[in-house]
């Protein structure tokens, strides 16, 4: 058969690479690449001339064109777009971290299909624990097999309510303890934001360093309102959190996005002091940024972030979106490191092309999501392979980071792989 997939079952995050052979020299073929999910199809495609040869290596093949433009060997996964069957704002959950089935076809000029494989892409490494929680909070632990003890990380979202567990999975597969957080729309849990106690986060902070199997301090991630919720955590826990990782944030807390600590509201910017004519809409898809800019300039003593609370020896690594639709990235996050170095911290910056939400390496870009919290479509911005090449980037350099501020992690034992991959003929079960 014409198309070699080099490993066709592996991490989410691990290259491979994909060649077609036996071809006719110099004529023109396309791969297409479909990945069906409960919540709809993505897609992409690139077209290529076969060498002399009778050959195209996506390694070394630049497309004539399609879903990328260079040379890559993971250029279909990067290029992946929603195709009409994906709702229009949705977003493409992954919990549980079921693996995703991709088919892989090979077009000759005429449209004639000449071969098809699949490819399979985990999520969650198969040796890994997974355990939901629902009784102090709602949560899902992952685990890696043995008695550690574990570096341990604290995983939480942002605005979309309920869990997500792919980043968390991904994370653990690194071998990391790694708690993935909800804390409103989910269970029982608070409906509304604003009814989400400070309280709640400290119970998993706690859990997480005293099960058995992990170290005494942990690290915490967040991204969108979740960065500015891991910001806020560290300013009170900062005794047990040693390293945070903030992802396209807000630098403020407003009436906008707000929680409670102790039953009362925390200090924030207040109704009168923000409003949202900075905040753009375009066809019906609201932009942002400016509005969360300029409410630095809003800022008092007594609704800034007390970054002053943070001990000086945790670790901080903040990324940016140059192209981030939602917030103000670029802003928000220099604002943060330049707060942080006044107060004495050491703050690794990234900034990258992309827009709002980093996920691991291919997952499907979302350049705009229904926002159920606020009730209006919002614009993620972020050109889609830019973005997917950002994501590379990124996961790679954080897990470095998690590694140098809590301690080095064991790989997991690999798992029997497939050397043929069958696609589920029913929903995907862990």
């Amino acid at each position: 058969m014409p198309i070699h997939v080099d490993k066709p079952d592996t991490m989410q995050n691990e290259l491979i690479d994909i060649v077609a052979d036996g071809l006719r020299s110099n004529q023109i073929y396309t791969f297409r690449m479909i990945l069906k999910h409960d919540y709809g199809t993505h897609k992409s495609e690139a077209t290529f001339q076969a060498d002399p040869a009778g050959r195209i290596d996506l390694k070394y093949a630049k497309p004539l064109r399609g879903s990328y433009y260079d040379a890559d060997p993971m250029g279909l996964f990067l290029g992946m777009k929603p195709c009409e069957d994906f709702a229009y704002g949705g977003y493409l959950r992954c919990t549980p971290p079921v693996p995703f089935y991709y088919l892989l076809e090979l077009f000759d000029s005429s449209g004639t299909l000449i071969d098809s494989t699949y490819i399979k892409k985990h999520w969650m490494h198969p040796k890994l624990i997974r355990t939901e929680l629902e009784e102090d909070f709602c949560a899902t632990l992952f685990k890696p097999p043995g008695d550690g003890p574990f570096p341990v990380v604290l995983d939480i979202s942002g605005t979309g309510g309920g869990i997500h567990e792919h980043k968390g999975a991904m994370l653990a597969s690194e071998g990391f303890v790694v708690l993935c957080l909800a804390f409103f729309q989910f269970k029982y849990l608070p409906q509304k934001m604003e009814d989400v106690d400070m309280e709640y986060f400290a119970k998993a902070i706690n859990y997480l360093i005293d099960l058995p199997f992990t170290k005494n301090v942990i690290g915490i991630q967040g991204v969108s309102f979740g960065a500015t919720i891991v910001d806020l955590l560290t300013t009170r826990h900062g005794d047990k959190i040693k390293a945070l990782v903030s992802i396209n944030g807000p630098q403020v807390v407003s009436d906008y996005l707000f929680m409670q600590e102790n039953g009362a509201p925390i200090p924030h910017l207040s109704h009168g002091q923000v409003t949202l004519e900075h905040c753009q809409f375009i066809n019906g898809v609201m932009c942002s940024h400016r509005n969360f800019q300029i409410m630095t300039e809003k800022l008092t003593p007594e609704t800034e972030i007390p970054w002053e609370r943070i001990p000086s020896d945790v670790k901080i690594r903040v990324i940016g979106s140059v192209d981030d639709l939602c917030q103000p990235s670029v802003h928000a996050t220099y604002y943060r490191q330049r707060r942080l170095k006044e107060t004495g911290h050491d703050v690794e910056v990234e900034l990258v092309n992309g827009g709002h939400i980093m996920e691991p390496p291919y997952f499907p870009h979302h350049e705009l999501v229904y926002a159920k919290y606020q009730g209006f479509y919002c614009g993620y911005g972020g050109e889609v392979v830019l973005h997917a090449k950002s994501q590379e980037k990124t996961w790679s350099n954080t897990i470095k980071f998690f590694q140098k501020a809590l301690g080095n992690t064991k790989k997991i034992q690999d798992w029997d792989r497939l050397t043929v991959v069958v696609p589920p003929r029913k929903k995907s079960k862990l």
